[in-house]
């Protein structure tokens, strides 16, 4: 391959009704990448069907083993120097590669360059998106932050430079991407340019939807960074800032999702699951919502005496 090619890895799991605007997307690319590798992760649904039907894809089938496995064997089946990891619902704008590309180019020891995207809805109508803040320091210390790389679409890696680094831990599940992060940021030199190259599908199937999950992955991800913050005082305000903001997101989430749908049997299991996800990662979440609900429950038994109060009286 030359040192210009570039790879696309797309893993797949019953998204084959995206999947096709996924690969529309690459194929419509000013620069056409020299391999794109579907990975079809044990899929149910019509995602071999839609692969199949592109001369320039590379199928490959494997066991339902979860997204982090999919990216992995994905990248195992490319030799490119670059590479890009499109999640099977979002979609690439036409110079995504050709931006990467220029970007990596300009800064010949990077190993990883980072954009943005807009956020899509499930019929590819565009969200009121608010970009995040450009790196204004080390990217370590903006990554301990928040997650700047919304979905893996937006970052391309030059693989020389990544080296054996460049592997998603199945372990990780959801968070799997943003440790990946995290380490290169650690360990290499990462660097975003801020240009639009993406578009970020939200729907009710994306893994995003389970804040439990996400809670767990991304505090787990986030505690395992402590080693490397303790000796600078910028590195420790940005983790706990990270952290609060995790925890305050997701467990709010979590939260609503409990107040919403406590009341139907069938999704008792999630919420059990939401319910140890907060006591676990999220305990003073858990403590707040407990006291608003005494308040709440307090409020109410008041207006119950007063109204029973209010009968007797005008009963006598």
């Amino acid at each position: 391959m030359t040192s210009r090619s570039v790879a696309v890895v797309i893993p797949c799991f019953n998204q084959g009704g995206f999947l096709k605007e996924a690969l529309d997307s690459v194929f419509a690319q000013t620069i056409r990448p020299a391999e794109v590798v579907v990975v079809d992760d044990g899929s149910t649904d019509n995602t071999a069907a839609v692969a199949s039907t592109y001369a320039g894809v590379n199928p490959v089938r494997q066991p339902n083993r979860g997204m982090a496995h999919a990216r992995n064997r994905g990248l195992a089946q490319t030799s490119s120097e670059h590479v890009v990891f499109l999640d099977a619902d979002d979609r690439l704008l036409p110079d995504a590669l050709e931006i990467g590309l220029a970007e990596l180019e300009r800064r010949p020891d990077c190993a990883l360059v980072f954009g943005r995207c807009e956020r899509i809805d499930v019929s590819g109508r565009r969200l009121p998106t608010v970009a995040p803040p450009p790196l204004a320091e080390e990217a370590f210390t903006a990554l301990l932050r928040g997650n700047l790389i919304w979905t893996p679409a937006v970052a391309m890696f030059r693989r020389s430079r990544c080296g054996s680094a460049l592997r998603f831990d199945p372990s990780l599940g959801p968070g799997a991407d943003y440790e990946l992060y995290l380490r290169l940021a650690k360990q290499r030199r990462v660097e975003g340019h801020g240009r639009l190259v993406a578009e970020y599908r939200l729907h009710d199937a994306s893994m995003s939807q389970d804040p439990a999950r996400m809670l767990q992955s991304t505090v787990t991800v986030l505690r395992a960074q402590r080693p490397y913050v303790k000796s600078s005082p910028s590195r420790r305000a940005a983790y706990e800032y990270g952290l609060r903001s995790f925890k305050h997101y997701y467990g709010g989430q979590v939260v609503t999702q409990l107040r919403q749908e406590w009341r139907s049997p069938h999704r008792w299991s999630a919420l059990v699951r939401g319910v140890m996800a907060l006591l676990r990662y999220h305990p003073g979440g858990v403590f707040r919502q407990s006291i608003r609900y005494v308040h709440q429950f307090a409020g109410r038994l008041r207006d119950v005496i007063r109204l029973r109060a209010g009968a007797r009286t005008r009963s006598a």
